[in-house]
């Protein structure tokens, strides 16, 4: 077994991969990363290129059965549909989880025979994770699959939340994510028998549909961080995907038993936990699975575009850029969004 680091070790490696990605926003031409990269020849006033010549990373965990799976906030809402459907996948799944009382209602949606434990866990307690994958570990070996769930859905607004709520909201949306992948990558990377990382954003991560500014910005974080990490685990065993749901119903009672209640409006929190296992197993770097956003996500990509000023520019300036005028991974991923697909659940 590895051994696991200590909250001292993981601070450290939280300076060095924040500092990573304040590089990563400006400073990789000068560094020279982005290897997948090659420049086309610059024209008058044309920026030269960055033409990704890889292909998509192949997805790590396309065989998901027999692995193992954390989900954190696993034991409600859309937390407990991806549980129910990796487990109906044959994984072994553990939920984390904050509230006692909500465990037993949840392993009593589970079928009889699959492998699921709760697990009590605070994303925001590094030492925490490290005691976490020791149990995980210890109780079914290692880990393969990674699902950064947990959040804060609070509809403060960014003009008028205090420091405390502000607080609680990066530390469980966006340092979360973060404290799970400083424990679990060196552990995906060191057993390579393939792994994946899925952070749940949000439909509010693309669109600031409502004012909660608030989880608006932690949820815009979640997106970028996972994109952060496609680039930066491309030539690893380790798959990363984004989901961004739109409504989804927080009952799985329901789900599991419709003569319960009146079937939800909002979708099915096992589809939803489906449309993250299809992603997975395709290894998808943005998880969608409510088309009816798309308008309104064109709507601000078109706007996005259209505040570029239509100026020339200096050739030897845009030649100094060349590494970040465009990012790896987006080539790959519209090749990969080309190949058919039976079903987008499952």
């Amino acid at each position: 077994m590895n051994k696991q680091k200590s909250g001292q070790d993981l601070a450290l490696e939280r300076r060095q991969f924040l500092g990573g990605l304040a590089l990563s926003a400006g400073g990789m031409a000068l560094l020279g990363a982005g290897a997948a990269t090659a420049a086309e020849p610059a024209g008058p006033g044309r920026a030269p290129v960055a033409v990704d010549t890889g292909v998509s990373q192949p997805a790590p965990l396309a065989q998901v059965a027999g692995k193992t799976a954390y989900i954190t906030g696993g034991n409600t809402g859309i937390g407990l549909g991806i549980a129910r459907a990796l487990a109906n996948a044959g994984m072994n799944v553990v939920m984390g989880y904050i509230q006692e009382d909500q465990v037993a209602p949840a392993l009593k949606l589970f079928k009889a025979g699959q492998n699921v434990t709760a697990m009590r866990h605070d994303v925001t307690d590094r030492d925490g994770w490290v005691k976490l994958l020791a149990d995980i570990n210890a109780k079914y070996g290692n880990l393969h699959l990674l699902v950064n769930n947990a959040g804060i859905k609070t509809l403060r607004k960014a003009s008028e939340v205090d420091a405390k709520g502000w607080d609680a909201a990066v530390g469980v949306n966006f340092t979360g994510i973060y404290n799970g992948c400083a424990v679990c990558i060196p552990h995906f990377k060191a057993h390579g028998q393939g792994a994946h990382i899925v952070t749940t954003s949000s439909m509010g991560g693309m669109l600031p549909g409502v004012t909660a500014g608030v989880y608006t910005a932690t949820k815009f974080a979640a997106v970028g961080i996972m994109e952060a990490l496609r680039m930066e685990l491309l030539d690893t065993t380790i798959g990363t995907s984004v989901f961004c749901p739109g409504g989804v119903s927080t009952d799985n009672i329901v789900s599991a038993d419709p003569a319960a209640g009146t079937a939800p409006l909002m979708m099915d929190p096992l589809e939803a936990g489906e449309r993250v296992l299809n992603g997975v197993r395709n290894n998808d770097l943005f998880i969608f699975s409510h088309p009816e956003f798309k308008p309104g996500m064109q709507q601000r990509f078109d706007a996005i575009l259209a505040s570029v000023p239509p100026e020339s520019f200096p050739e030897a300036r845009a030649k100094a850029q060349t590494r970040v005028l465009t990012a790896p991974p987006y080539v790959p991923e519209l090749a990969h969004r080309k190949q058919p697909r039976k079903t987008y659940r499952g």
